[in-house]
Formats: structure tokens, C-alpha cells, sequence
């Protein structure tokens, strides 16, 4: 029990040092998954906001070029001789731009040549703009100023400088959008995972994309710059929220469920394997002692039965004395109980073989001696002992044994045992009748040499066959009788060890015996490779075969060739 126990501490143990490798091996992935979905998101914001910085600087390009543009018209290459007819271009050109909220024209001299505003009421021009355009210079140049706003979509300005034929200053053009312009283009990108995008000019916003106000920790921020025509950037930052946060909550709840699990999943049967392993030594322990107990069992049978065989055999002989007068003429009222001691004492004396036959076997000390031997003349002698029992009942005894039968190589001793338990049962429980007992050969092929071909097989030897042990060449001996049979519960019930069918009265023991001879048959019929079967029916008798294996050159030293007196015929 001390060392099981310490076999268990051991046990667990291991398995605690086992848990914590996989503990500390989940988390490490856990961590890394959780640091890869982090930088995912971390790279998802930027993208983000490199794609909307491409977008601003497409939309700015687009507004310079349409500026460009109106400054050609009004006065460089493409400028119409009529200033009014470049004002009808103009006005068409510019009406296309929606997000238009003023266009202007200004001449060298100063002199506003064209406003186009699309508003209500001429607005003033804003303070940061006129600042500009008064220091802009006589080349081809651009300006981009942006004029903040209270709601986060400050107005664009872009300011255009075309210089005149003489160097100065020729015209200069502009317009301003409105910031709600960019927004709208910048909305053309959408990301699941976005809160804001916003587009700064310097500290001022241009342009803003979300839900201002929102309060989300758990984001991720990216950064873009978008470079303008003027030569000066504006930087675009996007803000993304953790989308993956409920998913890395799942995914570490997951994981720690799950090493949990495992680990009282490892414990649970860990203990099962120790309390399993603790029931198979417990249960060899007991088999140990059951067996050594058994051994016990069959070396006292064995060895009783042996002790007690000798002055049982001591009593046989001097009642055998006493009956042939050696000690003198016995009285007539002697002779009666001397028959009964005789006959009691040779009772007794079967019964102690039979318990230490069935010792023997049992310890595995039963030797076979195989011999060869011819089976008719085997099994007439057998029944020659037997013809007393048969005549005190009346019974009508038959043999049908072929004397062209292989010879069988068999332990003569054992098998006249067998025969004996047999027919003694038969004659037992046969109340009138007859008891019978035949032979066939069965399995065996034709062989070439044969003279003649054999006569006895009939349509029953195939379900004969079909019964034996497994395939092969067999000899059925069987011993078949018009008794009281068997019932179907009961054919193989008979052949277990001190089992009886309708024993009798216990006082009467002549007549109930053991139970041991079946059981002591079988376990012979098996030593000598074979086996013994049953076929009753309840009330019509009971026919007992014997299978003896024959071996396959007994058949070719002795070809099968049926003689007349394979033929049925009376004993007694």
C-alpha cells in the first residue's frame, strides 16, 4: 500500500510538471496570437490612412489643374480676344464644382476681372486669403491656404499665379471650397474597423470623417501624409477601433477555459489510470492466491485420493479372500454382507479414481501415452466388460465398427476411459431399449490405391462433419442409446464438474455417483486432440461422439476398403 501510494505521489506529480508545460506553452501562443492581431490592427490604420492621403492629394491636384485652367482662359494661352466670351467659359467650366463657394480673377493691375460666387450674398473675401494673394509672385506657382472653421471643415483656398508677357505679375486666380467637398471624397473609402480620419493643415482641420466626440480607448492610430501642389503637405491621421478586443477576450478566456479543462480532464484520469492500476494488481493479487489455492486444491485431491487408494485396494482384496474362502467357508449369512463391502468398496474405489483423475488434470500431472492401435477389436474388448451390465437389464447392445477403420494413434489407457464413462452412462440411464456403438470415418479423401470405394458414407456424414472441431480427418465414435435423454438446457451443463441431471436421492450413492465421469471424458477427449459432443432429445435417448483425429499417413498405410462386418450386428 506504501508503495502504491508513493507510486501515485509520483504519478501526479508528473502530470502537475506535464500541465505546466502545456500551461506555459498555450500562453506563449496566446501572447503571440494577441501580439499579431495587435499588429494587424496597428497595420490596418495605417494603410488607412496612406489610401485617404492619396485621396486628398488627388482631390487637391484635381482643383489646382481646374484653377490652372480658368487662369489660361482669362489670360494665357487658351485667353479668348473676348473678355466676355472667357467669362461664359469660365462660368461653364466652374459650374461642374459643386463644392465651388467663390472663383475669382484679378488682372496685373489689380483689377478684378471676374467673381463668380456661389453663395446668396457676396461674402467678403477672408483675411488669410487677401494676405496671400499679396504675397504671391510673378511666377507659375500655387498657394494653398486653408481658413479654419467652427465645425471641423475649414475652407480651401487655392490661389494661382500666371505671370504677364513682361515678367510681372499677369493674373491671378482663385477659388475656395468648402471642406465638406474633401470629406465627401474621402468618404469614398470605408473601413469597418475606422472611427475617425482627419485631415490637418498643421494644427488646423481641413477635413473630418466619424463621429467626433467619441470616447473609445481601445484604438489604434495611423498616419498619412498627403503633399500639395504648392510643394506643402498635410497629414492625415486615422483612428481604428480594436475590433479583434471581444475576439482576444474570447481567445484568452478560451485558452485558460481550455488548459483548465484540460488539466482536471488530465487529473480525472490520471486518477482513474492509478485507481485502475491499483484494481489490476488487487485483482492479480487475488488471482495469485486463487490459483495458488486451486493448485493447493488439486495437490490435496491428488494426493487423498492417492492415500487413500491403497487401503481401499488393501479392502478389495481381502474381501476377495474372504469371498474365495481362503480364510475359510463363509456362512450363509455371511455371504450377503460380504457382497455388500465387496461391492461398496470396489464403489468407493471407482469413485477416488474419478476425483483424482480429475486432480490430475486439473494440476496438469495426466501424462499421454500415445500407441497405435486397431479400433475394432479395441472397443470389443471394452464392451466385453461392460456385457454384464447390459445383460442385468435386458438391454440390447450393438457395434458397428469397421474393420477397415485406420489404425488411431491415441492413449489406449485415456480412451477406454472414455468408452467406459460412455457406455456405463448408457446402460445407466437406458430403462429398456438398446444401447449402441459405431464408427465412422470422416473427412478423409479417396486416395488413389484405394480397391474399392467406400459404401459406408452416407448423407449424414456431412452434418456429422460439420460438427467437428475444425477441419481435418476424424474417426466419430459414437455411443448412442434409446434412454431417457437430455433436455436442450442440459447438453452442456453435463459436462461441468459435479453437475448431475435427475441424480436421485442422496442416500441412494450407488446410483448417483459424482458428476466427475463427463467432465473427466471431455477433459480426456481434448488431451488426446479431440473433443466429445452431444445430441439428445428429452424421453427418445442420447447419442455421446467421440472425435478422434486420425493422422494422414495411418490413411495412406491403410486405404479405406470396407469389409462385411463394418455391417451392424447384435453382442448381446
Amino acid at each position: 500500500m506504501i508503495s502504491q501510494d508513493a507510486d501515485e505521489r509520483a504519478g501526479l506529480g508528473l502530470l502537475s510538471r506535464f500541465l505546466g508545460a502545456i500551461f506555459l506553452v498555450l500562453l506563449g501562443g496566446l501572447l503571440l496570437l494577441d501580439r499579431s492581431l495587435l499588429r494587424a490592427n496597428r497595420n490596418q490604420a495605417d494603410l488607412d490612412a496612406q489610401s485617404a492621403s492619396l485621396l486628398a492629394e488627388s482631390f487637391v491636384a484635381t482643383q489646382a489643374s481646374l484653377v490652372e485652367r480658368v487662369a489660361n482662359i482669362v489670360g494665357g494661352s487658351e485667353g479668348a480676344k473676348d473678355s466676355l466670351l472667357a467669362h461664359a467659359r469660365v462660368e461653364r467650366l466652374l459650374a461642374n464644382v459643386p463644392e465651388l463657394r467663390r472663383a475669382w480673377v484679378i488682372d496685373a493691375a489689380g483689377e478684378m476681372q471676374l467673381d463668380v460666387a456661389k453663395v446668396s450674398t457676396r461674402e467678403a473675401m477672408p483675411t488669410e486669403i487677401t494676405e496671400r494673394m499679396q504675397a504671391i509672385r510673378p511666377t507659375k506657382s500655387f498657394v494653398i491656404t486653408v481658413v479654419p472653421a467652427p465645425d471641423n471643415h475649414s475652407l480651401i483656398g487655392i490661389i494661382y499665379s500666371l505671370p504677364g508677357q513682361d515678367g510681372n505679375t499677369g493674373v491671378v486666380t482663385g477659388l475656395i471650397l468648402d471642406g465638406y467637398a474633401l470629406k465627401n471624397f474621402l468618404e469614398r473609402i470605408q473601413s469597418s474597423t475606422r472611427l475617425t480620419l482627419t485631415v490637418l493643415s498643421g494644427i488646423d482641420t481641413v477635413a473630418f470623417v466619424g463621429k467626433p466626440g467619441g470616447n473609445v480607448q481601445a484604438l489604434s492610430e495611423g498616419n498619412g501624409i498627403a503633399r500639395l501642389p504648392s510643394g506643402g503637405t498635410w497629414s492625415v491621421k486615422t483612428t481604428h477601433a480594436l475590433t479583434t478586443r471581444t475576439l482576444r477576450l474570447a481567445q484568452w478566456t478560451l485558452g485558460v477555459l481550455g488548459v483548465l479543462f484540460l488539466a482536471v480532464g488530465l487529473l480525472r484520469e490520471q486518477r482513474r489510470a492509478l485507481q485502475a492500476a491499483g484494481r489490476s494488481v488487487e485483482l492479480e493479487r487475488l488471482y495469485s492466491d486463487v490459483k495458488r489455492a486451486n493448485t493447493a486444491k488439486s495437490e490435496f485431491l491428488a494426493n487423498v485420493s492417492h492415500e487413500l487408494r491403497t487401503p481401499l485396494n488393501a479392502i478389495v482384496g481381502f474381501v476377495e479372500l474372504l469371498r474365495d474362502g481362503f480364510y475359510g467357508d463363509l456362512s450363509p449369512r455371511q455371504v450377503p454382507p460380504v457382497d455388500r463391502v465387496a461391492a461398496s468398496a470396489s464403489h468407493l474405489r471407482h469413485l477416488v479414481d474419478q476425483v483424482l483423475d480429475i486432480a490430475k488434470i486439473a494440476a496438469g500431472r495426466l501424462e499421454v501415452h500415445a500407441e497405435t492401435i486397431v479400433l475394432r477389436p479395441f472397443v470389443l474388448n471394452v464392451a466385453s466388460e461392460l456385457e454384464s451390465l447390459v445383460s442385468e437389464k435386458n438391454l440390447t447392445f450393438s457395434m458397428s465398427v469397421g474393420a477397415s477403420l485406420p489404425r488411431v494413434r491415441t492413449d489406449p489407457t485415456h480412451l477406454r476411459q472414455i468408452l467406459i464413462n460412455l457406455i456405463g452412462n448408457a446402460v445407466k440411464y437406458t430403462p429398456a431399449g438398446s444401447v449402441s456403438v459405431r464408427a465412422r470415418l470422416l473427412g478423409a479423401p479417396i486416395l488413389a490405391g484405394a480397391s474399392r470405394i467406400d459404401s459406408s458414407r452416407t448423407s449424414d456424414d456431412g452434418s456429422l462433419l460439420a460438427r467437428a472441431p475444425r477441419p481435418g480427418t476424424w474417426i466419430a465414435l459414437q455411443v448412442a442409446d434409446t434412454g431417457v435423454g437430455l433436455a436442450p438446457s442440459d447438453l452442456e451443463r453435463i459436462f461441468d464438474e459435479f453437475e448431475q441431471v435427475n441424480a436421485g436421492p442422496r442416500g441412494d450413492s450407488m446410483q448417483r455417483g459424482t458428476g466427475l465421469g463427463l467432465a473427466i471424458s471431455r477433459r480426456l477427449a481434448r488431451l488426446l486432440g479431440g473433443e466429445i459432443g452431444v445430441e439428445s432429445t428429452l424421453g427418445r435417448g442420447s447419442t455421446f461422439t467421440v472425435w478422434l483425429p486420425v493422422n494422414p499417413a495411418d490413411l495412406a498405410r491403410d486405404p479405406i476398403d470396407p469389409a462385411p462386418d463394418s455391417r451392424e450386428a447384435p453382442i448381446a
